[in-house]
């Protein structure tokens, strides 16, 4: 393992990609590395479980906004549960291989980020339906 990144992580992070916010997103999630400071956030937009739009900031190492820019790309454009089984070897792939000694931690760091903003999709999908649910069966009931 080489203690230099590759060109695939530079040219991510002075290019990257998906960088923002969503004006109306279907899901936000964020996770952090208390150890080293770094902070990612994925805002992401799904229509009939599609992916159709992703945003990130990320507040941390060059692996890490790397990282969240080869994801934003990998998980765009995929159904849901397709998008949910990116892996961090799938991620290692996109961004040329393995990343210097110490910096793997962003790979989990995004792809956890991402996970939570699927999460909270669910979340608010599952409340949606339960609500309603109860105001059909209210409206039955009469």
């Amino acid at each position: 393992m080489s203690d230099r990144y590759n060109p695939r992580v530079i040219e991510h992070l002075v290019r990257p990609r998906n960088v923002g916010e969503l004006e109306a997103p279907s899901g936000i999630g964020e996770s952090g590395d208390t150890a080293c400071g770094d902070v990612a956030r994925f805002a992401v937009a799904i229509e009939e479980n599609r992916l159709v739009e992703v945003r990130y900031k990320v507040y941390g190492c060059v692996a890490c906004i790397a990282a969240g820019s080869a994801l934003s790309e990998l998980a765009c454009d995929r159904h849901l549960l397709e998008a949910a089984r990116v892996s961090r070897s799938d991620l290692e792939d996109a961004l040329g291989g393995a990343l210097p000694e110490g910096k793997a931690h962003a790979l989990t760091l995004v792809l956890d980020a991402l996970h939570k903003a699927f999460e909270d999709h669910w979340n608010k999908k599952a409340g949606t339906m339960l609500v309603d649910g109860y105001a059909r069966g209210a409206d039955s009931d009469g």
